[in-house]
């Protein structure tokens, strides 16, 4: 560790040395601003990969601090993706029907197409339709009178459960606490 004056591995040592406020005020700050630098990086990594907005990761990644533990400083938390925030548009596609009388028959109907991932292209939703900002679907597909249902893609953490990007956030978390703790933590000590 190049350049750090104050090791965070030495915590309780540094309590004993210097006031335990203040250094337990380094530690919270340098927490937060690793936080901050890994979300930015999680949420660069998956517009990356995934046609998602960094508002739409922003408003379903919360990360928290886990405050007993330095070395483990994030936790994942969010609920599934709408299938509408996936760039929808119409397509008209042939589908075989059936008559009241039981023939089948070739029609056209309106159906909905996606972008979840930017390395593949846009994907057709089956027996999906768009209406009301919603990617909608029969909850039996062979009943025409069952109930719709709202369609819902992967979730952030589901997107961040890839290796890779889990040991890079991981390796920036190590890389950058022990830096911003000291930083801190020098910043605080030289004010007094």
């Amino acid at each position: 560790m190049i350049g750090v004056k104050y090791d965070i591995r030495m915590l309780q040592k540094l309590r004993q040395q210097f006031d335990q406020k203040d250094v337990n005020k380094a530690l919270i700050w340098a927490l937060d601003a690793t936080t901050r630098k890994a979300a930015t990086f999680i949420s660069r990594d998956l517009r990356g990969t995934y046609a998602v907005s960094a508002n739409q990761v922003k408003q379903h990644l919360k990360i928290k601090r886990v405050e007993r533990d330095a070395s483990r400083a994030l936790l994942y938390t969010g609920k599934k993706l709408p299938l509408a925030q996936f760039a929808p548009r119409p397509k008209v596609v042939r589908v075989l029907a059936t008559s009241s009388r039981g023939k089948p028959f070739k029609t056209k109907r309106k159906g909905v197409t996606l972008r979840v991932r930017k390395d593949a292209g846009r994907k057709l939703v089956k027996g999906g339709w768009h209406a009301k900002g919603h990617i909608l679907r029969r909850a039996d597909a062979a009943d025409n009178r069952s109930d719709p249902r709202i369609q819902y893609g992967p979730s952030i953490p589901g997107m961040v459960a890839h290796p890779a990007t889990i040991d890079q956030a991981q390796e920036l978390v190590r890389r950058e606490l022990p830096k911003e703790f000291s930083g801190r933590l020098e910043y605080i000590l030289g004010k007094k």
